[in-house]
């Protein structure tokens, strides 16, 4: 093997000192140390983990039941699931002696589900009754929920017992559910191309997994959207997602919205690549892209606020925060899977979009937020700081696509409008006092999602600057976690996900790993989360009440447990600790540029991961041996890339990919 140094010095790691390091040649997800926080189901009709609680008389028998008039029992599936439940009941007399209640956290177990549309009183969706024909009573009947009652997201089944007709027992078993999401995909573990380990903090691994098992649960059958108006009391999960009848569509939530939304691609999409790869991980985003496109407005050439499937799109709602979103969530598709025929199909329409972002452009050099719907934060408007940091970098990103589209002249002129726009976000917006953005030039807000933005983007000028940013943004946090000044009482996993990755950005990854294990770690571990998925958002103090005042009706129970937007460790921990990306169009050429943590408590010594493009399986892996760090890395023939450390004194070596494991020795700093 070859290596070239470009700065610093270079050792060749013997066999020895890699002795009992992992190094295997063929990935095998199912026989690895990370295999047992994989939380999907191995099958497409998992059975319920345990009997969680039953309620009057109830006869137990393994997970069977017998329950009398009025008794109850709650079965725990283990993890959150989602589609239709099935079950035999034997009911001699009643043909309605049942309700179905479900609910994600044990919150909100009880007679009635949890809501998937906002109330003050969670009494929205109420419980489902289960009929059976005449023809059935008396016998094994087996029952399925109906289509239109389609669940998407739960982890905890409450059945009970409703007859009063009779005090003759109703008793069920062989409850299963049918898994509504991820479909094609036999075994739901073997989708999983991605990983990521380390010995030294099983909350970091338990994160990155809750974080594509969340993703995975979002991927969606195209006819499971919630059907509008909606029906109350009760649900109806039978409407289209978008302009696909078959595959899979990536949405926001498992329980609601179950929606196409622009914004939230910018954290889902890149985890759903990372976790899935192109086989299981890349359609779903395709077929959101596609519904984006074919409702992209033929006059202004603008991107819809929301997917079909929303009163936002049903009330026209306009964004011009979302509209870039889906400018960048579209580049990096393209970027990931390299399919520039896609690209060249749309490039009109890619153009115009582009081209409708900057005609908003004022005279003062920053885009004028006229549409300000966006992820619920408060104070838009303007010269918004998180709408222009986010054009920026759909700008920069653009302008490449635009290049390798063959358009230089447009990828020229995109290019001096983003460096325009740099030059007057930091003229107009940067207040060198609290080291931090404004959230607009008319307001002394400094903005949770405009600074983290900002960094990731590169919107600072000097890396001083970002990590004064990312310094700052520490005096938002609470016990829990960041605590945003855009919108009242509300931690946003979402706006954390982007400062998560800004942290990493500044070369921080101590104050990175901290976020996630306060902020993650509640999220799977603090009262009333649902244990293997992330959570939608939090108020202040960790309770499910996000965004009471914003839109939700002061009711915890509409707040979703399982929400893709919130999954930004799951790319950011193998891209930004790890260290390993790929850096240009399907990734023939890579880095391995890993955060390494340098403090003392819960450091992490060691770290590996993969994840897996068309061109095969990109794997890492970094140990820290006193001042010295040993790298490896194993990439598809045809590649190339660098192999450093981050830092002032930067080592760097020069890499070809030929399927086999490279490995080297720099010293850290």
């Amino acid at each position: 093997m070859l290596f070239t140094a470009t700065t610093g010095w270079i050792l060749l790691l013997t066999a020895a000192l890699w002795q009992g390091v992992l190094c295997t040649d063929d990935l095998d997800v199912q026989h690895q140390p990370w295999s047992r926080y994989i939380y999907a189901p191995d099958s497409r009709t998992p059975r319920p983990h345990k009997i969680f609680r039953t309620h009057g008389k109830v006869n137990v028998h393994g997970l069977d039941v017998t329950l009398s008039p009025k008794s109850q029992v709650t079965y725990d599936f283990g993890r959150e699931v989602g589609g239709h439940v099935r079950f035999l009941v034997n009911s001699p007399s009643s043909t309605k002696p049942l309700s179905l209640s479900f609910s994600e956290s044990p919150q909100f177990i009880g007679e009635w589900s949890d809501d998937t549309g906002a109330s003050p009183f969670s009494d929205w969706d109420r419980s489902l009754t289960v009929s059976i024909p005449p023809s059935g009573l008396g016998t094994s009947f087996k029952y399925t929920t109906p289509r239109e009652s389609f669940r998407g997201g739960f982890r905890y089944l409450t059945i009970t017992s409703t007859s009063n007709l009779t005090t003759t027992p109703v008793k069920i078993s062989n409850v299963i559910c049918l898994l509504g999401f991820h479909p094609g995909v036999e075994n739901p573990q073997t989708a999983y191309r991605g990983y990521f380990w380390t010995p030294y903090d099983a909350l970091l691994v338990r994160t990155w997994y809750a974080g594509a098992y969340t993703v995975q649960t979002n991927i969606a059958l195209p006819d499971t959207g919630r059907f509008l108006p909606q029906v109350r009391p009760g649900w109806a999960y039978n409407a289209s997602l978008g302009v696909v009848s078959t595959g899979a569509i990536l949405v926001d939530g498992a329980k609601r919205d179950r929606a196409v939304w622009p914004g939230d691609l910018g954290i889902s999409a890149p985890s759903s690549y990372i976790a899935f790869g192109p086989k299981y991980g890349y359609e779903c985003v395709l077929n959101a892209l596609e519904t984006l496109f074919y409702f992209q407005n033929e006059t202004t050439g603008t991107f819809p606020f929301a997917g079909p499937d929303t009163n936002s799109f049903r009330s026209g709602s306009k964004s011009d925060t979302y509209h870039s979103w889906s400018l960048i969530a579209i580049e990096e598709y393209a970027f990931y899977s390299g399919d520039m025929d896609w690209v060249n199909l749309h490039w009109n329409n890619i153009t115009r979009a582009v081209e409708a972002m900057i005609g908003g452009i004022t005279e003062q050099g920053l885009q004028n937020q006229t549409n300000t719907n966006d992820w619920a934060r408060e104070g838009g408007g303007g010269l918004n700081s998180a709408l222009n940091a986010v054009s920026y970098g759909m700008l920069t990103r653009l302008s490449n696509l635009a290049s390798l589209h063959g358009d230089s002249a447009l990828s020229s002129r995109w290019r001096v409008k983003a460096e325009e726009l740099k030059s007057a976000f930091n003229a107009l917006l940067w207040d060198d006092e609290a080291g931090l953005y404004r959230d607009n030039t008319t307001t002394m807000l400094h903005p949770q999602d405009g600074n983290s933005l900002a960094v990731v983007y590169n919107l600072t000028t000097s890396n001083n600057q970002k990590k004064r940013i990312s310094q700052a943004l520490t005096m938002n946090w609470n016990e829990i976690g960041p605590v945003t000044p855009e919108l009242k009482d509300t931690i946003s996993l979402f706006v954390s996900s982007w400062e998560l990755n800004a942290h990493f950005e500044a070369e921080e990854p101590d104050r990175a790993l901290e976020l996630v294990r306060r902020l993650w770690g509640y999220s799977l571990d603090g009262p009333n989360m649902g244990g293997t998925t992330i959570v939608e958002g939090l108020s202040a103090n960790g309770s499910l009440y996000y965004r009471s005042e914003a839109g939700y009706g002061y009711d915890p129970a509409y707040t979703s447990l399982a929400h893709s937007w919130s999954t930004g460790p799951t790319h950011q921990l193998i891209t930004r600790l790890l260290g390993l990306s790929i850096v240009s169009s399907q990734g023939r050429h890579w880095e391995m540029i890993p955060n390494i943590p340098t403090g003392s408590r819960e450091c992490v010594k060691e770290l590996r991961g993969g994840f897996e493009t068309k061109l095969g399986m990109f794997e890492a892996e970094w140990k820290v041996i006193g001042r010295y760090v040993q790298l490896k890395v194993k990439t598809p023939k045809g590649t190339s890339g660098k192999v450093g450390l981050n830092g002032s004194k930067a080592q760097i070596v020069e890499v070809k990919g030929d399927g086999g494991w490279k490995r080297v020795i720099l010293r850290l700093e």
